[in-house]
């Protein structure tokens, strides 16, 4: 027996995006005697729980219909790293810490795993203000070492590009982005309760099939045995 571990965040009007678009999430809820309801919503396609790829931060690159949902659907390991703390750096030391730890469990990351980097960020900070400013994030050597173990996709509870925290980045700061989706190896974003789950889950982030844009909002959940 298996049970249904929801690893995404309500949004609700009012809820933030990332920094680059700074928008909220508009509802415009309509409705008709009856009762009919048939609403309107108007947000950053990067909102709370969702997929990028390569278009992201390539000009030439694969846009999100073309993505296959396998690339976000299978074998999962956690690599824990909690708890938060603010603006901390996650370089290679502290991935290869959580890994010794996952092995401790009798678990490893093997090529084609989804790795799911937990620290607890989101489930401490989802929705307030210093949630993307305050976050802990990746190192440029941190996505090496993740590209460098063949994922399948990686997940995180955090904003893990620190150049993105505050206005006047450019492109060519995202330097975590290009490492991780120019290998063609998509990121699921704004995970929530990722300390909830085991060493190795089965995990499920299916997306919308926009055509042609970088993103798509998910709704990630993880199988665990009940």
């Amino acid at each position: 027996m298996s049970r249904i571990v929801d690893l995404s965040p309500t949004v609700a009007q009012g809820f933030r995006g990332p920094p680059s678009t700074d928008a909220g999430v508009r509802f415009d809820v309509r409705t008709k005697p009856g009762y009919w309801q048939s609403s309107l919503a108007e947000l950053s396609v990067h909102t709370g729980c969702h997929v990028e790829c390569e278009l992201h931060v390539q000009e030439d690159g694969r846009a999100i219909d073309a993505l296959p949902l396998e690339r976000v659907i299978g074998s999962a390991v956690v690599l824990d790293m909690s708890p938060p703390t603010e603006l901390a750096e996650i370089g290679p030391q502290e991935l290869t810490d959580a890994a010794t730890r996952l092995a401790r469990a009798g678990e490893e990351i093997r090529p084609g795993d989804i790795v799911l980097l937990c620290t607890g960020w989101a489930d401490a900070a989802m929705g307030a203000p210093d949630y993307f400013r305050r976050s802990p994030g990746l190192t440029a050597e941190a996505a090496d070492w993740l590209v460098a173990h063949r994922p399948r996709c990686v997940g995180c509870d955090f904003f893990e590009e620190p150049a993105a925290r505050e206005p006047g980045w450019e492109a060519s700061d995202f330097v975590v982005h290009r490492t991780i989706l120019g290998a063609g190896v998509p990121l699921v974003e704004g995970l929530v309760g990722l300390a909830a789950l085991p060493p190795r889950c089965e995990f499920f982030a299916p997306f919308f099939k926009f055509g042609g844009i970088e993103a798509a909002p998910a709704r990630a959940f993880a199988m665990v045995p009940a």
